[in-house]
């Protein structure tokens, strides 16, 4: 999202400019080139195409981190083994 706004704020492709404000045929231009390259659906698409980047790097980003949790009881799960063994060879 951080990405979408950024582009827009600082293209300003959805805003209109002073002089379109100012003047009507030029606002009725700029309305026109907007609809004749379909800036609304455009950015629709690309909102959607952005978003769904992100949910799929958000997915592997968790599975990545349960992968390394994992991991980590494991490694838990067998020095509390080992100490275990330790300690029965100890006491006998």
């Amino acid at each position: 999202n951080s990405i979408f706004i950024g582009m827009v704020s600082k293209l300003g492709l959805l805003e209109r400019s002073d002089t379109a404000w100012n003047n009507s045929e030029y606002g009725g231009v700029w309305d026109g080139m907007r609809r004749e390259f379909e800036m609304d659906d455009r950015f629709q698409n690309l909102e959607f195409k952005l978003n769904l980047i992100q949910n799929n790097t958000r997915f592997f980003i968790e599975i990545l981190h349960n992968q390394k949790a994992n991991n980590a009881e494991w490694i838990i799960i067998g020095l509390i083994a080992l100490e275990s063994v330790l300690m029965v060879m100890d006491m006998s």
